[in-house]
């Protein structure tokens, strides 16, 4: 059982038809969903007692399900090869220390820029493995105070978020609920706010509406903003919105200024789980270890599922690479040195969180509360959330 939309239905179906070519004793029976309504059906299958064998899991819900001991324990099963994959890959699965999701590839939450828009501003772009917030804010300001563009738009999401968090030396979240203090969850709303008031980024109105709308008709993506925040694997849909191949990848600033202390994090795209229940454990191993490791199947999947740490499957997928491709893979590479580690997983319960983020930095940007007031709210009401 997996989601996504048709075109992830229809090259899933290959991968799995090149398995089934290969192993020809397994049958495989598809469940494609799209993603909303996904996370309902998972649940009625699970409650009824007859879960997929193969789950698509997602880390907002990896914790959850592996705490109902729903998700099998993969280092147990001697069909999946695990040996190509890197260490951090397969510690963004573990929860308690229990392989339950294997990943299937990364991204990372970054800022993109458009150097033409920074060229017509005057503006030079950052050197992004030593600036700061302070410059950060600085760019943005001097950019919308140029008439060209809005400095910055975008953002606002758990992951940068987590980012500005972890150069704090805290997490976003803690096995009981949020990790973070009331004062650096409310600096992080006070950055919001003070882009806002000193124009370097869009009002409130006009924010709440570029966040409406799709990826192709936002700020950035429309030439009206020089800065947005992305995930990597969104790079070739920006590009080809504002129909230039020059969109660069830039590492978030920092509060110290160095690349190894930025809070960065490669992010699982998703994750292949097996159901503990699964009558069928060992060919359930082996179609996902194929969807993993086998280079036909990394062919037909390139990297529309994030960048896998396999080497040998980046290989794999040849010519079939873009150049935004390479570069989208470069950009992870590069980082990969001075990442710090995996952020916490998301506890039970806290699904649906990102809507309390952004309802109380909606709040703070329309002034009916200040960030330490909405930073008191936050930890409450998700705190709340939590199950055990």
């Amino acid at each position: 059982m997996f989601w996504g939309p048709s075109f992830y239905q229809e090259f899933t179906a290959e991968m799995v038809d090149a398995f089934t070519a290969a192993v020809p004793e397994v049958d495989v029976s598809l469940q494609p969903s799209e993603w909303d309504g996904y996370w309902d059906k998972l649940a009625t299958q699970v409650a009824g007692g007859a879960p997929p064998d193969v789950i698509n899991m997602d880390g907002k819900y990896i914790a959850e399900y592996s705490g109902r001991d729903v998700l099998a324990d993969l280092e147990s099963l001697p069909s999946l090869d695990l040996s190509a994959l890197d260490p951090s890959d397969l510690d963004a699965g573990r929860v308690d220390g229990v392989l339950t999701g294997l990943s299937t590839g990364s991204n990372a939450w970054v800022i993109v820029a458009n150097p033409e828009l920074f060229d017509e501003a005057g503006v030079e772009l950052p050197d992004d493995t030593t600036w700061t917030w302070e410059d950060f804010t600085e760019i943005a300001q001097r950019i919308s105070d140029s008439g060209v563009a809005t400095g910055v738009t975008g953002g606002a999401s758990y992951a940068d978020l987590t980012i500005f968090l972890r150069q704090k030396g805290e997490d976003l979240w803690a096995p009981d609920g949020m990790g973070c203090t009331a004062e650096s969850l409310a600096q992080w709303y006070q950055l919001y706010l003070d882009l806002q008031e000193s124009g370097a980024t869009l009002s409130a109105d006009a924010a709440v509406e570029d966040s409406a709308v799709a990826l192709e008709q936002q700020a950035f993506s429309t030439g009206r903003s020089a800065m947005s925040w992305t995930w990597t694997n969104q790079l070739q849909s920006l590009r080809d919105a504002l129909g230039s191949q020059d969109v660069v990848m830039l590492r978030p600033p920092s509060f110290a200024g160095h690349a190894d202390e930025n809070g960065l994090f490669k992010k699982a795209t998703m994750y292949w789980s097996i159901a503990a229940a699964s009558q069928n454990t060992e060919q359930a191993a082996k179609l996902v270890n194929f969807l993993v490791n086998d280079p036909d199947a990394q062919a037909i999947q390139l990297l529309n599922r994030g960048v896998p740490s396999s080497q040998d499957a980046i290989e794999a997928m040849g010519d079939a690479l873009t150049d935004t491709d390479h570069d989208v893979v470069d950009f992870l590479e590069a980082i990969t040195p001075e990442l710090a580690g995996a952020p916490a997983i998301q506890p039970m319960g806290t699904a649906d969180s990102q809507n309390t983020f952004t309802r109380l930095l909606s709040d703070v940007r329309f002034e009916t509360a200040t960030p330490a007031e909405a930073a008191e709210q936050t930890i409450t009401e998700v705190n709340g959330m939590v199950t055990a």
